[in-house]
């Protein structure tokens, strides 16, 4: 029999490998692994310190898939390991909790980051939905969209002007500065789907949505498409639109997404917390497989 795979069309939308409480250990060789069957780059979770109860719900819908045992090693310490082991790979934050941080450590990290990696991080940021987690860390959970969007005006600034001065609600400071640069902009994809959120995102340069059921894919899709006309980012080659549809992964669908304006999505080489895939042989086989399947060209 024939190979009918120089017959198939290429990929139509970019795959990121989702790397979310498994083995800290196994990173490097997965990125490594990933990068070898055509994944465009590694998303990796934020969570600092869960608390054993909450009653914060998951924004899925469903129940929170995981628990203080769970494990989340630090995405901006896992993403210096990885983009230094690989040589194409991207890797982001999907999605790191700015509203329990300070901008100017977070600043110098990622403009870090960009810098070593010539300019392979992307930054995915949210509100945040544990307000628990976020309370335990000293953050106001009140008004955190507002203090969230005052920190990315300031880290801008930080990665783009030598002496930054800031009179805000929530953080007030004379000038400083935060050395070294970014390599150029580090691209900001801001996640969630209240109206606040993609209105967010379309100040800065993509969406990242989570895992929604179709119609719910849909209607998102179009109120963010909406905002981007109205600001006149419709078309706009560099902003960046990914979703996770809660659907079986087949090449029908994604052509279906690309064709709204979806430019990536979550390449699902094995289901979330599927123990079957614990070992790294497991890991390797299921994202070698996906890369031929959906990748290849």
């Amino acid at each position: 029999l024939g190979n009918d795979s120089d017959q198939r069309e290429p990929c139509i939308l970019d795959y990121w490998l989702s790397y979310i409480d498994e083995d800290p250990r196994q990173a490097i060789a997965v990125a490594q692994a990933a990068e070898a069957a055509g994944f465009r780059g590694l998303a990796l979770a934020d969570h600092v310190c869960v608390p054993t109860k909450f009653a914060s719900l998951h924004p899925s819908g469903g129940p929170t898939p995981f628990d203080h045992r769970s494990d989340f090693p630090d995405p901006l310490i896992t993403a210096a390991s990885v983009l230094a082991a690989t040589t194409a790979l991207e890797v982001m934050t999907y999605v790191y909790v700015l509203p329990m941080r300070e901008p100017f450590s977070v600043a110098s990290q990622v403009a870090t980051l960009d810098l070593l990696s010539g300019g392979r991080f992307r930054f995915g940021v949210g509100a945040g939905w544990l307000t628990e987690e976020i309370a335990l860390l000293g953050h106001p959970i009140r008004g955190r969209g507002r203090r969230m969007d005052e920190m990315l005006e300031i880290i801008r600034r930080f990665w783009t002007e030598d002496e930054v001065e800031f009179h805000g609600e929530f953080f007030d400071f004379d000038a400083a500065g935060i050395a070294p640069k970014p390599t150029s902009a580090v691209p900001i994809w801001v996640g969630g789907k209240s109206p606040a959120a993609l209105d967010r995102a379309v100040r800065q340069d993509g969406w990242l949505g989570m895992n929604y059921d179709l119609p719910e894919v849909y209607d998102l899709l179009g109120s963010l498409q909406e905002r981007l006309r109205a600001t006149g980012k419709a078309g706009h080659d560099g902003f960046e639109i990914f979703v996770i549809p809660n659907a079986a992964p087949t090449e029908d669908l994604y052509a279906d997404l690309a064709s709204r304006g979806v430019t990536a999505t979550m390449g699902s080489a094995w289901a979330y917390n599927d123990r079957d895939f614990s070992a790294l042989e497991a890991k390797q086989n299921a994202i070698a497989e996906f890369g031929q399947r959906f990748i290849a060209g």
